[in-house]
C-alpha cells in the first residue's frame, strides 16, 4: 500500500491508512515509538504510562518547589 510523506511544521507527516493502522493495532491519540532500521521506518504502538510507571521518574532532583499564583480571586484558600 502506498501513501504520501508530506512536509509539515516542525518534521514531516506520513498518512497511515485505516486498514493498516488497524491491523498494526494502533489507534488515534495514542502514543508510538519510531524507529530506522537501514532505510525501513518502523512504528511501534505503545501503550500509555500509567500513573505508577509516571511517578516512579519522579525523584527530589527532579521536583519543583512551591510556587505562589498571585493572591486569592475568589473562595480558594492558600
Amino acid at each position: 500500500m502506498r501513501t504520501l510523506v508530506k512536509k509539515c511544521p516542525g518534521g514531516f507527516s506520513v498518512v497511515v491508512p485505516d486498514a493498516l493502522a488497524s491491523l498494526a493495532g494502533l489507534s488515534d491519540g495514542e502514543p508510538a515509538e519510531l524507529e530506522v532500521s537501514g532505510r525501513r521506518l518502523i512504528i511501534h504502538g505503545t501503550a500509555p504510562d500509567t500513573l505508577a510507571a509516571l511517578l516512579s521518574g519522579v525523584s527530589t532532583e527532579n521536583r519543583h518547589g512551591e510556587w505562589a499564583v498571585g493572591p486569592s480571586v475568589g473562595g480558594e484558600v492558600l
